[in-house]
């Protein structure tokens, strides 16, 4: 049996990419089943380049197609029966829900059609599951959960707190990552802040205006990243929307304490083991942040916790509920009849 992950155009993004590299991994690892990666030859932007996707796909082979994510309409040149389809989080139609015409292309071509011409159609939270019906009714009530899994190489590393100066992971720079909050709630607070990902000009003015001292990194392997938890002794996750919240799975597995919103689906990620907070209130952000530099029991607590959930979204549990997908797809193939 071959498995095909369909990857989008390198350079729109590493997250999705980086996910299913461990559970590609994890696949390769049965007997019987053989994969491959095959990434689009465009970015997706504007109708000529989704179409040279299309016109693309239509020339693969395989026995069964996964589209890892955001190139939904994909689906849409491949075999249905044999297509699975995971979805990460409906972010595209929140984001154009007073664009009407942009909303209308997105939602036909990106959700509604794609998730009816799939077999299999897998959310990676509850949360966006919910949404999903929220926004394309009926038809998404045959999407099914399967939660994301970490990479194994994060690890437990054991690290010595700084409490007198921490130092501060945040994992993503973009809109929803809610920096500007993060920012003000850090104001006089003698701490280090890494920031992964670009910096425009009115955050970083935000930073210098504040006074908050800070280490920016972009296009870092996986290792660096990794080094990058090993070295913190916060993860800082306040978003205002996620479709999942990798970071805080990552932190719980590496043993470092994550501050996080209280929205879904962080909250149903890691419900024990991450301090939680109203994402639009600075205050409790900073109220926070603060309890965790000094409160060294309760931070032991959360970290202790952490770990216990990390073992819970494992990139080998995620594997075998593809497989075993797969293999159900495969098994229910029709066979082909004799001419007659």
């Amino acid at each position: 049996m071959t498995i095909t992950y369909l990857v989008r155009s390198p350079g729109t993004g590493h997250s999705i990419e980086a996910l299913f590299g461990s559970i590609q991994r994890e696949v390769d690892q049965q007997p019987g089943i053989r994969t491959k990666r095959v990434y689009l030859p465009h970015i997706s932007r504007g109708w000529r380049s989704v179409w040279q996707n299309l016109r693309f796909v239509r020339t693969l082979k395989s026995d069964i197609f996964h589209i890892t994510g955001d190139v939904h309409y994909t689906a849409l040149a491949l075999p249905g029966s044999r297509t699975v389809l995971t979805i990460h989080d409906c972010s595209t139609l929140v984001k154009n829900q007073h664009r009407p015409v942009r909303y209308a292309l997105f939602w036909l071509f990106w959700y509604y059609l794609p998730i009816r011409r799939a077999s299999v159609v897998t959310a990676v939270s509850d949360k966006t599951r919910q949404e999903l019906i929220r926004y394309t009714g009926n038809v998404a009530q045959k999407v099914v959960v399967v939660s994301n899994g970490y990479d194994p190489a994060f690890r437990h590393q054991p690290g010595s707190f700084q409490p007198s100066h921490p130092v501060l992971l945040q994992v993503g720079t973009a809109p929803n990552k809610n920096l500007f909050r993060l920012i003000t709630a850090l104001e006089g607070i003698h701490c280090t802040l890494l920031l992964v990902g670009p910096v425009s000009d009115p955050i970083r003015q935000a930073l210098q205006q504040r006074l908050i001292d800070y280490r920016q990194y972009e296009n870092l392997s996986r290792a660096e990243v990794i080094q990058l938890y090993a070295d913190c002794d916060i993860v800082t996750f306040v978003s205002t929307y996620e479709g999942f919240g990798m970071p805080v799975l990552e932190a719980n597995a590496v043993g470092r304490v994550v501050i996080t919103s209280i929205d879904s689906p962080m909250y149903d990620l890691a419900p024990d083991s991450a301090y939680f907070v109203n994402p639009l209130d600075v205050a409790a952000i900073r109220q926070g942040v603060l309890r965790l530099i000094t409160d060294t029991a309760y931070r032991q607590k959360l970290v202790k916790a952490g770990l216990l959930n990390a073992q819970h979204y494992t990139a080998a549990a995620t594997a075998l509920h593809y497989r075993k997908r797969y293999q159900k797809m495969i098994f229910i193939q029709p066979t082909p009849q004799p001419a007659r």
